[in-house]
Formats: structure tokens, sequence, C-alpha cells
């Protein structure tokens, strides 16, 4: 733990920099746009099948284009891309906050999941595996500690906003604090970082073939073993999460309880995330990454087996702890498989993954769920695919 303390201490500014936007990602994620959807559909007239048929066309547009955007952190300056990310997300929230066509609210979405969920992540996570070799783990574990915080303070806050001032002035008050405060505080971060971090790296060979053409990764057996593994993940949390008072009710939860035990879920998460920073660096990703789903299978099974309101936030620490730590392990496992040099190419293919997965999730729930099929159907039948995966990913030890 001491030499943990003495690595944040001594890294702080690049930390930090990976913690801000992993924090402020969540501006992106579902978790947080769900605060909106309600006055939203209250606006436009919008029924719920129109409004996620919006957001899932929105996420997966962007899940197309975070490859050929996302691949510029290999060789742009690591300045003046963060720099276009923020930008691309404060302009996400104005175009949300003044729409007056569904169409406008479409594109909104689609900038949010862009440049927040995808982008902030991606660049935080890319930066941190590319400057630290022998600390990879620790430095992944701790810049991933802002989706639990985000997770675990912005809800709230943002929930006070639409309450206080409406949602659009909530969105515009966003884009603000992120031009305002938050791009600032990421440019003195990166201030004092060797030019090694900031400056574009040059490539050679298939690196540069790759770094064109992130979708050549796609040829590489060890991307078809990892890939179920990420894509599942993502399906399912957007998919527990967007249900997640659905569930409560048909099950006889109060929607306090149900929301609250999110903060149960940060705080397991981020306890995850820091934990398996040390794991990593002593017995690597590609050891661990076959068993990083083991916890998620034991909290999909609770949630099909039992309905005590117990059962909920017990069920979200499993997962959490799944979500934690396998978020440090499969990209740590990137940088380990494919390399550092085009670890910007590799992530975007794979978050292209993610956020395909996050727009299918809510989509393939609700036709079971419309289809007749109880919760604790779909949550068996997840129990069963987790399984499957989870063999398939044992594979990856004959690679290599």
């Amino acid at each position: 733990m001491r030499t943990f303390l003495q690595f944040i201490r001594t890294n702080r500014y690049l930390l930090f920099f990976g913690i801000t936007l992993t924090y402020f990602s969540s501006f992106g994620q579902t978790f947080l746009i769900s605060l909106y959807i309600p006055k939203i559909e209250e606006v436009f007239g919008l029924s719920n099948t129109a409004l996620s048929s919006l957001y899932a066309i929105a996420t997966m547009a962007s899940a197309f284009s975070l490859p050929w955007v996302g691949r510029l952190v290999d060789t742009m300056p690591l300045r003046r891309f963060s720099t276009g990310v923020l930008v691309g997300l404060a302009v996400a929230c104005v175009i949300l906050s003044v729409a007056i066509h569904p169409v406008l609210v479409m594109l909104g979405f689609f900038g949010l999941r862009l440049f927040g969920q995808g982008l902030m992540s991606h660049t935080s996570i890319s930066t941190m595996a590319r400057a630290f070799a022998a600390d990879r783990g620790k430095a992944i574990s701790t810049a991933t500690l802002g989706h639990p915080l985000g997770e675990a303070t912005l809800p709230l806050l943002i929930a006070l906003g639409i309450g206080a001032w409406g949602w659009r002035s909530t969105l515009q008050v966003s884009a603000a604090s992120l031009m305002i405060l938050v791009l600032p505080f990421i440019l003195f971060l990166l201030k004092s970082q060797p030019s090694d971090i900031l400056s574009p790296h040059h490539l050679l060979g298939t690196q540069q073939q790759k770094s064109k053409n992130p979708f050549l990764v796609m040829k590489d057996r060890a991307f078809w073993v990892i890939t179920p593994a990420v894509f599942i993940v993502g399906f399912l949390n957007t998919a527990i999460f967007f249900y997640q008072i659905k569930l409560g009710n048909s099950r006889s939860w109060d929607p306090a309880w149900v929301a609250g035990s999110l903060s149960v879920y940060a705080v397991a998460s981020a306890l995850s995330m820091m934990g398996s920073g040390p794991l990593v660096d002593r017995f690597t990703a590609f050891r661990l990454f076959p068993f990083m789903l083991l916890p998620y299978i034991l909290g999909v099974v609770l949630l099909a087996t039992l309905q005590h309101p117990l059962s909920y936030p017990a069920a979200l620490v499993l997962i959490a702890v799944s979500n934690g730590g396998g978020s440090t392990i499969k990209n740590a496992l990137f940088a380990e498989i494919f390399g550092t040099e085009i670890i910007g190419a590799v992530r975007s293919v794979f978050t292209t993954v993610i956020v395909f997965s996050t727009a299918l999730g809510p989509l393939c729930f609700g036709l079971f769920l419309d289809g007749g099929w109880s919760y604790s159907a779909v949550f068996g039948m997840s129990a069963i695919l987790l399984l499957l995966i989870i063999t398939w990913s044992a594979t990856l030890r004959k690679i290599q």
C-alpha cells in the first residue's frame, strides 16, 4: 500500500489528468443521460420505443466513428487532442440543450456518446497505458477511479440542477463548466509532462498500417478471444441500469432504495479498481483476464433467483467487482497483447465494441421483456451466456 501511495504522489499530475477525464466522461454515460430522458419525452411527446431508438442510433453511430477519431491519440499532440475532446463534449451538451426537433436530440446524444462515453475515457486510459510500463496496472486503476466517483456524485448534482433550473439550463451549465473549469485544469496538469507523453509517436510498418486502419487489429486471433468478454460487460451493465427502476417496481422495491444502491456499486467498483492495479502489475493482465467475469456471473444469478430488496445491492457489489477490476485488467491486457505504440487504435476498436454493446443491451432486454419474459428468466439466460464467455476467455492462454 505504501508503494502504491508513493506511486500516486510521484505521478499525481498525470494521474489526476486521467481521473478528471474519466470523471467527466459521465456526461456521456447512460446512467447520467437517463436523468434527462423523462423531460425530453415530455417535451417532444416521444414514446419509450421512439426515444430509445433515437438513443440506440446515436450510440451506434458514435461506436462506428470511434476507431477513426480515437486512433488520433497515437499521433496527435495530447494537449490538442484532449482539448478537442472536451470542446466536442461541451458542444454536444449545448446541442441537446437547445434541441427543438428529435433530430437535434439524436445529434446531441451522438456527441455525448462519442466525446463523453467514448473519447474522454479513451484518452485517459490510452495515456496511462502508454506512459507507464512497470506500473501500468496501478496507473490504469487509479485513472479509472473517475468512473465510480462520477457515478457516486454526478447523478445527485444533475438531478438537483434539473429540479432547480430545468434540463436545458443544466446541460448549458455542464457545457460552461467543461470549458471554464475543466479545460484549463487538464492543460495545467499536462504542463509539466515530458515530451514523450505529450508529443505524437512515430509509427513504422504494421503499426502504421493499424493506426491508419484500426480494424486491422481484428485479424489477430486474440481480438476474437477478448471481444466477447468486453462486449458482454457493456451489454449487461447498460441493460441493468436502464431498466433498474422497472425491475424494482416489478419486485416492489422502493425506487429510492434502487437509486441508493448505486452508491454501494460505486464504492465497490472503486475498491476493486484500486485492488486490481497491483495484482495486474504482479501477475499480468494476461493471466487474470479469464477470471474477471466470475463475480459478475454470481451477481446475475442473485438477480435471477432472489427478490429480496437486499439482493439488488448485493448483486451490484459483485457486478462492481468485475467491472472495477475488469476495467484495469482489460485495458492493461490491450497493451500487453498489442503493444503501447498503437494503443489508441486498439482501444478505439474495443471501445467501439463496448459502445455498440451498450446500444444493444437495453434494446435486447426490452424485446425479451415485451415478449413476455420475466426479469428472472432474462437474468437466467444472461448467466448462461456469461458462463459460455468465461469458458471461451480461458482459451487466451493458448495464444502467445
